[in-house]
């Protein structure tokens, strides 16, 4: 494809994008307006939809060169029922908005708990961006429907202006309230609040510290004290010490002092976006100094390229993510540089980790239970997982899969719903059940049935079924539904109480 042909693709590809959004928009408006938008009420866990709207929001934010921050407090209980869907969709319409009006600095999540009792809690979510602002005068305007701050805004930005109404409408819905902060020049704040459900208690997670890290001496460096404030979080979470400094030559007074004082830091956390000294060259100076070189780093930035991996391995950093980084992500990261024996020898021949290297390390300890009668279904998913990277075992019934979990500590069990003998709901029921023989008893199920209505993704969920995948099963749909889960299970970082 010539360069003039990529361009035409690319225009229509995001002209396209932006007509579906527009679809999508009148049909919930219109939804809205009929009394016909109905909420679900499902069990989910408010971490993974933030950091998996977090992956999406981050895209467009880097395609501007914006930094983009995730911070959820450790207050806000993260086991919840409600809608998750809809409440992704309200937070990815905020974001999107200040990543539009925003052209330089950052834009941030930040989610804190407003409230709560034993059977409630009230969630605020912020976005705040550093982009144009809205004049005082004109911010009556932004929540009416098919209305934008002022004309200029349609032509210049795009939009229907019906994602604020949208908004709104969901935010009601969900008992809660809408509303912006905004200073003309310095950027806006828009939050809402929403009011959901706690799970039962005994679904709750209690921290377990990894004993790889735990006592473990980090030194953070970061000249933006929010990415700062989120590491002390995980860090303080996992029982380490640590300090922090927002730069280079801060750092190497540190880590310098440490040796003397004969308690060296064992990790330091770079980002690589810093004035003065960026964290390439902040690593290499780390590196040449023989009382430092066997510190162990790990590097963040928000914009990769091709072959940065390559080159920081050489500079001899142990791992390199992307931002935003998921929990899971910087436990499996930091656990397993760890574990890396020290010594400059071992920096050409111990493997880097990267959210690529994660990502397959995680596929190949990942234990699947396909549990489906059907021999041309079974053969299809099977060649599917075996695409994404996965394997798994087969179980034709109900009973079958069972026996296997009696045997088998699985990960994940993807369960047709319709079986001979002993159907996919039976055999959750004996699964969930604790005097049952299964070796864990809360694996994750995921149904997998050609009944695509309301009431049957209800009655997945009511069996005690976690997810719902219609047939016939999609490589992406299946993909991101495994995205979903085993990140959170592979972590290790919690057991259930």
């Amino acid at each position: 494809m010539s360069d003039e042909q990529r361009e035409f693709a690319e225009v229509i590809r995001t002209s396209g994008d932006a007509l579906l959004d527009i679809i999508n928009d009148i049909l919930d408006y219109s939804k809205i307006e009929a009394g016909k938008l109905e909420l679900e009420t499902i069990d989910f866990d408010l971490r993974m939809t933030l950091e998996e709207a977090s992956d999406l929001i981050a895209i467009k934010a880097h395609e501007k060169d914006l930094e983009f921050i995730n911070v959820l407090h450790h207050e806000v209980p993260s086991l919840l029922c409600g809608d998750p869907g809809r409440l992704r969709q309200i937070l990815i319409n905020l974001a999107g908005n200040s990543i539009k009006f925003t052209q330089k600095g950052e834009v941030g999540i930040h989610t804190t708990l407003d409230s709560e009792d034993a059977t409630h809690a009230i969630v605020r979510i912020s976005v705040v961006d550093t982009g144009i602002g809205i004049p005082k005068d004109r911010m009556d305007r932004l929540f009416k429907s098919f209305s934008q701050v002022d004309s200029s805004t349609t032509r210049k930005y795009g939009g229907t202006g019906l994602g604020l109404t949208i908004s709104k409408q969901l935010t009601r819905k969900m008992g809660g309230e809408i509303g912006v902060e905004s200073e003309e020049g310095k950027g806006s704040t828009f939050w809402f609040t929403a009011v959901f459900e706690k799970q039962p208690e005994g679904k709750e997670k209690k921290i377990v510290v990894p004993e790889d890290i735990k006592g473990k001496r980090f030194l953070i460096v970061d000249d933006n004290e929010t990415n700062r404030y989120i590491l002390r979080e995980q860090l303080t979470l996992w029982d380490c010490r640590y300090e922090e400094v927002p730069g280079g030559n801060e750092a190497l007074e540190k880590l310098k002092a440490a040796v003397v004082d004969k308690d060296p830091f064992e990790i330091a956390i770079l980002d690589m976006q810093m004035p003065e000294m960026d964290g390439a060259e902040l690593g290499k100076k780390i590196k040449q100094n023989p009382d430092l070189e066997n510190t162990r780093l790990v590097l963040m930035s928000s914009m990769g390229q091709r072959g940065d991996a390559k080159q920081l391995k050489e500079i001899g950093f142990a791992a390199y993510l992307i931002k935003p980084v998921k929990q899971s992500q910087l436990y499996t990261c930091l656990t397993t540089i760890a574990g890396i024996q020290k010594g400059p020898d071992k920096k050409q021949s111990t493997p880097m980790v990267t959210r690529h290297s994660l990502a397959e390390d995680q596929k190949h300890k990942t234990r699947i239970l396909l549990a489906e009668d059907n021999k041309i279904n079974q053969k299809v998913a099977l060649n599917i997982l075996k695409k994404l990277g996965y394997s798994a075992d087969t179980a034709v019934n109900g009973k079958e899969a069972v026996k296997a979990l009696e045997m088998t500590p699985y990960n994940i069990v993807l369960m047709d719903c319709q079986m001979p003998g002993m159907d996919g709901y039976d055999a959750t029921g004996v699964i969930r059940n604790p005097e049952s023989n299964v070796l864990d008893h809360k694996v994750i199920i995921i149904a997998m049935t050609a009944n695509a209505m309301k009431e049957d993704r209800e009655k997945c969920l009511k069996s005690g079924m976690d997810d719902y995948l219609s047939k016939p099963v999609k490589p992406r749909a299946l993909s991101d539904m495994l995205d979903k889960w085993l990140s959170e299970e592979n972590s290790l970082k919690y057991e259930l109480s």
